[in-house]
């Protein structure tokens, strides 16, 4: 996850307290969003669309209150219901919904008006999601990734005051996914429109969102950070994961080595010669601990660190290791008692390269 990414503009915090029907139960939603990108992650069926689609106008809550700024949008008590079109909200769905018999240009442009400033916002959009070779082609002959890239660039040519992705990359395989990824990141520290984005895969959010929000047991949690969310949900609710920020270099072996402030990585990732800035994923199952001395051992990643704190996991641990950057490392309860793991102990952590992903920010 970013560090926090605060709205430019106090007239563009969302907030909400609302009683949202979902079928055959009812969810309770409040928060106050003031960063410039805000996960929502929770299960399927717990109501996460349900509330995009409130804070859009496309469905009106049970009661409660949504604001943006100073202006509300809607207030059951004061029998306030400002309509969708005039919210400027947009909103991504997970297959784009383009227009098949446009152009990538026309269904682009749709979102925009005729004044030259706004055509100027088109171009710098095209631009930023790299789209110019394709304004000519029409939807049927573009990539699942490509398709999502122009409805972006339609979305933001309308120029939102939210930008709400409900599930937008979970129709992409890993591939494409990762070749999406760092447009959303571009829009959001480019464009001053900020983005609530709705996913199942914990690590898109980490990597795209300054503050997260949890939905379950009918109840939203937050917004936190991903640690406090992790830490406070029961297990298996939310995917543990460490995910930190890199540049990444290629060393005479072809493998990428890996610099995380003062914690340095190799990974397998095959990668074109040249600098880049990533975003490190490494699952905490991934990570082995060790207390005593290692001999010969084929594992590439043995990294010094320091236990902080130990927290109970289930039938297992998530085990809080400062190694120049702070890990999670998980551990069943017997292998943290033959280990002696508790505060203050220092251990050796071993990484398989193989087991450290990237995602490429640029």
């Amino acid at each position: 996850m970013k560090s926090m990414n605060s709205l430019k503009s106090l007239n563009s915090v969302l907030s909400f307290d609302l009683q949202l029907d979902c079928g055959d139960h009812s969810i309770s939603a409040a928060a106050t969003l003031d960063t410039a990108s805000t996960g929502l992650l929770g299960p399927s069926g717990s109501g996460k669309t349900t509330l995009l689609h409130a804070i859009a106008g496309l469905v009106s809550p049970l009661r409660g209150r949504i604001q943006i700024g100073e202006e509300v949008l809607f207030d059951s008590a004061a029998g306030i219901d400002v309509p969708p079109e005039k919210r400027r909200i947009a909103v991504l769905f997970q297959d784009g919904r383009l227009f098949p018999h446009w152009s990538v240009r026309r269904n682009i442009e749709i979102g925009s008006s005729a004044t030259t400033e706004d055509q100027q916002f088109v171009v710098e959009i095209v631009q930023l999601l790299e789209l110019a070779p394709l304004l000519n082609r029409m939807p049927d002959t573009l990539s699942g990734g490509e398709k999502q890239r122009v409805a972006l660039a339609r979305a933001l040519a309308m120029k939102p005051r939210w930008l709400l992705l409900d599930e937008p990359l979970s129709a992409l395989d890993s591939r494409l996914k990762k070749r999406i990824l760092p447009f959303l990141i571009r829009i959001r520290d480019h464009f001053d429109i900020p983005i609530l984005h709705v996913s199942h895969d914990v690590s898109e959010l980490i990597y795209v969102s300054d503050t997260l929000l949890h939905l379950t047991d009918h109840q939203l949690v937050g917004p936190s950070s991903y640690q406090e969310l992790l830490l406070s949900s029961c297990p298996g609710q939310i995917e543990a994961m460490n995910m930190l920020s890199a540049t990444v270099e290629i060393n005479d072996h072809g493998e990428a080595r890996l610099r995380c402030g003062e914690l340095v990585l190799i990974s397998t990732a095959e990668l074109k010669p040249g600098n880049h800035l990533a975003t490190v994923r490494i699952a905490p199952s991934e990570i082995a601990i060790s207390t005593g001395n290692l001999g010969n051992i084929s594992i590439r990643n043995r990294i010094q660190g320091t236990v902080t704190r130990i927290h109970p996991w289930g039938r297992s641990c998530l085990v809080e290791i400062d190694a120049k950057q702070r890990l999670l490392a998980e551990c069943t309860e017997e292998s943290c008692q033959k280990l002696g793991l508790e505060k203050g102990r220092e251990v050796t952590i071993l990484i398989k390269a193989s087991a450290v992903h990237l995602f490429l920010n640029r």
